[in-house]
C-alpha cells in the first residue's frame, strides 16, 4: 500500500530506504529558488538596470532591491546607510535614511519628500553627516 503525497503515490518500501534520495525527501533549498506556486520552474530574470545604474553610482556601497526600493550598506560594517524609491514614471528618486528616534526608514529633508535625480542623491548622500555608516546599532 502507498501513501499520499503531493507527487502522487509512493510505495511503502520507499519509505525505509535510506540510501540517496528518494521521491518523497524534499529538494535542496536551492532547487525552490525559481518555483512559482504551481510547483513549475519559473523562468529566470533579467538583470535590473536600475539596480545596476546605482550599484555603478554607489561603487563603494552594496545595493539590494527589496520591496520596491534599493538599500545601500556598507561594505565593511553590512549596516544599511541609506534608501533610495523609485519615483513612479520619472527618472527620480526619494532618499531615505535610517532614523534611530523611530527606528525605520525616514524622508531626507526638513519639506518632506524630495523628488532628486541618482545623481544629486549621491551629493547628498556623500555631503550629509546623517548619512555617515554608524558604528554601532
Amino acid at each position: 500500500m502507498g501513501s499520499l503525497h503531493p507527487n502522487g503515490r509512493i510505495p511503502s518500501k520507499s519509505r525505509g530506504n535510506p540510501r540517496g534520495l528518494s521521491q518523497i525527501d524534499s529538494p535542496p533549498c536551492w532547487f525552490w529558488r525559481n518555483v512559482d506556486s504551481l510547483g513549475t520552474m519559473a523562468t529566470m530574470r533579467s538583470p535590473d538596470p536600475l539596480l545596476i545604474e546605482i550599484a555603478q553610482a554607489f561603487e563603494d556601497l552594496d545595493v539590494v532591491k527589496a520591496r520596491g526600493g534599493y538599500t545601500l550598506y556598507d561594505r565593511a560594517t553590512d549596516h544599511p546607510v541609506a534608501r533610495l524609491k523609485p519615483i513612479l514614471d520619472t527618472d527620480q528618486f526619494e532618499l531615505l535614511y535610517w532614523s534611530l528616534a523611530k527606528e525605520g526608514w525616514r524622508t531626507f529633508g526638513d519639506f518632506g519628500r524630495l523628488k532628486l535625480t541618482l545623481e544629486r542623491a549621491r551629493e547628498i548622500f556623500r555631503e550629509e553627516p546623517i548619512f555617515r555608516i554608524p558604528t554601532r546599532r
